[in-house]
């Protein structure tokens, strides 16, 4: 009986044990507001005024030099950056903002791209989002969603970079999804990452919307789906090769000073490839984080989660998940490209 365990679980270690010439580590990240909101602007204790007080350098400090020391760091940054309120929607609940130098908290800890396709990129009008755009642009900060797509290049591999927003896929048109990563796969991707801004908010359960796009980009060619927007943690899902991150939660969040829960994650993926650049799978950690580090006040500080709150937000995780999480978690390549 012994024998047949021990087999059963080098068989399941195979893929993973895979011969790999080369390996491309990627860290993604959840929902970033890096600024507050319109009307907290002047008022004391918001973000703008903690940066001003403790430097740009704050709000990732607590990662200790984490996001340099892989190939490529990916957030939803969930807010406009622009140097005025001109375009302010008065009329929408929450709106986010932060100035344009603040893509100096991103270029400082390494954070080389973002996603955009959310419903707080939108909060100032065309002009902001031009302003947006021109500061990550400025910075060398690569951007993606709404159609924005960029490819990263390490060692002669090209990883390509897409994302939108539920509400464009449901209510416009889904083919938006797979016109981006036709588009990425005729620029010779080897690998296709794709964010999807989507579910309920602060729900702990993914729904059946999510699961119908993961599917739809899945058979459209995306090998890693990175979700946000919930602001909280959900569950992991394996669709033939593609590795489906349900949501990450809020990393930095100056758009609320008084939050209801802390729990998020960082996932870092090993991308592994075999002779002539063969993409072998995914190696995915979760990496649980905890969105201050002073809760339950919100310091605008997330860090790594200690023993305690990692064993909770993994739980969280597994809770929302069919497939078992380990750590890290092996998702081989589809074995036919779609």
């Amino acid at each position: 009986m012994q024998k047949v365990l021990l087999w059963v679980l080098l068989f399941l270690l195979l893929p993973s044990l895979a011969a790999a010439d080369t390996e491309i580590t990627l860290t993604f990240g959840g929902d970033c507001v890096l600024g507050t909101r319109e009307e907290w602007v002047r008022t004391t204790r918001n973000f703008e005024e903690c940066i001003e007080t403790i430097g740009m350098n704050w709000c990732f400090s607590g990662f200790n030099g984490l996001f340099s020391k892989d190939d490529l760091t990916l957030i939803n940054l969930e807010c406009a950056l622009h140097d005025s309120n001109t375009g302010y929607n008065r009329t929408k609940q929450y709106t986010f903002c932060g100035k344009t130098g603040y893509t100096q908290m991103l270029t400082g800890v390494g954070i080389e791209a973002v996603n955009v396709a959310n419903n707080h990129y939108i909060d100032y009008n065309q002009s902001r989002e031009e302003s947006t755009k021109a500061a990550l642009e400025a910075a060398g900060v690569e951007y993606c969603g709404f159609q924005n797509l960029f490819v990263c290049e390490r060692e002669g591999i090209k990883i390509g970079f897409g994302g939108c927003r539920e509400t464009v896929f449901f209510t416009e048109s889904k083919a938006v999804v797979s016109r981006d990563i036709q588009k990425l796969k005729e620029m010779g991707c080897d690998v296709i990452v794709y964010s999807c801004y989507w579910g309920r908010e602060y729900s702990p359960t993914h729904n059946q919307k999510q699961e119908t796009m993961a599917k739809y980009a899945a058979e459209s060619g995306a090998d890693i789906i990175v979700g946000t927007h919930p602001h909280v943690v959900q569950g992991i899902e394996n669709l033939d090769g593609c590795a489906v991150l349900y949501s990450l939660g809020n990393l930095v969040f100056g758009g609320t000073h008084k939050m209801t829960t802390f729990d998020a994650m960082l996932a870092r993926a090993t991308l592994r490839f075999g002779d002539g650049g063969a993409y072998l799978g995914a190696q995915i950690k979760l990496l649980p984080v905890l969105t201050s580090g002073s809760a339950p006040e919100n310091d605008f500080r997330p860090v790594l989660a200690d023993v305690e709150s990692a064993t909770r937000i993994l739980s969280l995780v597994q809770d929302d998940s069919a497939l078992t999480v380990t750590q890290p978690i092996w998702f081989p390549a589809r074995q036919e490209p779609l």
